[in-house]
């Protein structure tokens, strides 16, 4: 899928969620502006072939918390309710919100569910080392910011009560378990829980392998299977020499797309894991190397370079087909064998143990 003449979406389409209903796959993506503001569109599928798409932006910024940008969504049903989980941008903070339908075209904003706590405060609670220094980089932007919140989706079902949802606070993936969503606007349950933060039980995936050095995130709605909940997610490497300097900048051009054309050269590749079912925090096993990374043209060049960013899966039998951003530019589709990766990955259960 590819930019169009609507100035919503004139500068990029790509980051897509979907999910099936019937023989049609909904498709919600992130649209870019020339202002480099994000909105979301809406488009069908079927057999491969896009049989309606929305000329206006199904979803746009309309709250002072999200006036830069709607970004990044992902959809996950849960009884007869669509929950839409997305990156709202203030033109500062990046944090997760979310927004609920009934029937995937009429969605109702509900708020942010992020960590209303400054990255100073958020660096004096928590105890991990790592994350105090991850997050210090943060700070050249003000100490007064909130705590960085992205790449979150919910799982489709309850375990033991509680909703569960992947989320990103640099550079590792967590989980966190509520039940009620008012439960995470309170400003105390994300203080305890940074408090106790922990690679026990609130981290789902770390990075592991030089691909996914930089920093990991989710990507996809989980899928349940008989050996655990497959994650689709992308994992990011610095292409060229590190330093801080260019850090600092990669961290600042994160949340400034002005500066995205200036930023250090990252490779963002697509990898999966195995989670265990009744404790998703815990990882089973995942892939050593990439699932896909930029290979193509159209992957390579683009807003954003070297860029493979999934957040939407379908499984149709035996085939898994993949919905991922291309270099903040288009929308592409890879499929693969749903038995076949799974088999590798079950083969990769000792490497994950080391």
């Amino acid at each position: 899928m590819e930019p169009t003449k609507n100035e919503w979406e004139s500068r990029g389409v790509f980051n897509p969620t979907v999910i099936k209903k019937r023989d049609i796959e909904f498709l919600i993506y992130r649209g870019l502006s020339k202002k480099y503001i994000s909105s979301l569109g809406y488009a069908k599928i079927k057999n491969d072939e896009i049989i309606e798409r929305s000329r206006e932006p199904l979803l746009y910024p309309t709250e002072k918390y999200e006036k830069k940008g709607i970004e990044d969504p992902r959809i996950t049903k849960i009884g007869n309710t669509y929950y839409m989980i997305y990156v709202a941008f203030d033109g500062v903070n990046a944090r997760v919100a979310y927004a609920v339908s009934k029937n995937l075209k009429d969605w109702k904003k509900k708020g942010i569910i992020s960590p209303n706590i400054t990255i100073g405060e958020a660096r004096k609670l928590v105890k991990i080392k790592k994350y105090r220094d991850q997050w210090e980089r943060q700070e050249v932007i003000g100490p007064k910011t909130c705590l960085w919140d992205k790449d979150a989706v919910l799982f489709p079902e309850k375990i033991k009560g509680k909703y569960l949802l992947l989320h990103r606070f640099l550079p590792d993936i967590q989980i966190v378990k509520f039940r009620r969503f008012e439960d995470l606007k309170d400003i105390s349950f994300w203080k305890d829980y940074i408090i106790n933060l922990s690679e026990e039980d609130k981290v789902s995936l770390y990075r592991r392998y030089k691909w996914e050095s930089s920093h990991i995130g989710a990507g996809t709605t989980p899928i349940k299977t008989r050996y655990g909940w497959l994650i689709i997610y992308h994992g990011a490497a610095f292409k060229g020499k590190k330093n801080l300097a260019n850090t600092v900048l990669q961290e600042i051009s994160d949340i400034f797309h002005s500066l995205r054309e200036k930023r250090l050269k990252l490779v963002y590749s697509a990898g999966a894991a195995l989670l265990d079912l009744k404790r998703p925090e815990i990882e089973i096993t995942r892939l050593r190397k990439p699932l896909f990374k930029p290979q193509f043209k159209f992957e390579r060049e683009g807003n954003v370079n070297n860029v493979v960013f999934p957040e939407g899966a379908v499984l149709e039998k035996d085939t898994l087909k993949i919905y991922y951003g291309c270099a903040d530019k288009r929308i592409g589709l890879a499929k693969l064998s749903f038995k076949g990766l799974l088999e590798e990955l079950r083969r990769q259960v000792s490497f994950s143990s080391l």
